[in-house]
């Protein structure tokens, strides 16, 4: 099997090389093996880096549609969403003696505890807490260690139960001339076609993690991540107007 490291930027070399250990490791056990939680675009950039070398491997990250992930790699059966070593602590706070804390504060605090970016995923923010998704083997530590916030008193537990936690964006009609890549985003993040474009080509959009191309053709569930703009996912393709337009439902984040 040809194990070459294809990538060019350090950290990637480094990472992709840490999962092919992972890999190698898979196949010499009899258990399952995992890397650590990477960002969405390395991931699947990884992913497709497996599939072309033939090696299977799954990506999960504690919930569905979570952005940062692990890869997962098996010797004997596919993996399912339970194998993945993830635990959802619920972090919880008395929101009448504090201001509404956000996702810096909690990530801020937890890797002020010295733990590494690689064993925490994602953190979903709610009315009076936030559930983070970490790596098994820190959950102790933290729910044993994080008693403050942003300077506001905190527990930390093995849960999901935390009140208010919604699905962030907001949902909007719009219509576009085609469903191309270009088109889709000018439209939807209020940007001219030229800047849309030289956004494209300067590989700064992503569909569905993967770098964009400008004439792709997007669907349903596509979501489309503009760098230092915004993220859309296209909800749903409606149909053609009168004035034979494509009308969609997007969310916008």
């Amino acid at each position: 099997m040809h194990m070459d490291n294809p990538f060019k930027e350090t950290e990637d070399r480094l990472q992709f090389a840490k999962a092919l250990d992972r890999f190698k490791a898979a196949q010499n056990r009899s258990h399952a093996t995992f890397t650590d939680f990477m960002n969405p675009q390395r991931s699947v950039v990884f992913l497709q880096q497996f599939t072309k070398m033939k090696i299977e491997a799954q990506l999960y990250g504690g919930y569905e549609d979570a952005e940062r992930k692990m890869i997962g790699f098996t010797s004997y059966e596919p993996l399912l969403d339970d194998n993945f070593p993830i635990i959802p602590l619920a972090i919880s706070y008395n929101g009448r003696f504090s201001r509404q804390l956000t996702h810096r504060d909690f990530l801020g605090s937890v890797l002020g505890l010295g733990l590494d970016r690689g064993k925490i995923g994602d953190i979903r923010i709610g009315d009076s807490g936030a559930v983070m998704y970490v790596a098994h083997e820190v959950a102790d530590f933290i729910t044993e260690s994080l008693c403050e916030v942003g300077r506001t008193s905190v527990t930390a537990s093995r849960s999901t139960e935390v009140s208010g936690i919604e699905t962030p964006g907001t949902q909007k009609r719009i219509t576009v001339s085609s469903m191309r890549l270009d088109t889709v985003i000018s439209t939807a993040l209020h940007l001219s076609r030229g800047k849309a474009a030289s956004l494209i080509e300067a590989e700064k959009v992503f569909v569905n993690w993967a770098i964009g191309k400008k004439t792709m053709q997007l669907s349903t569930d596509d979501i489309i991540t503009v760098r230092k703009v915004g993220r859309i996912k296209i909800e749903q393709v409606i149909g053609t107007t009168k004035k034979d337009r494509i009308a969609l439902v997007i969310t916008v984040f």
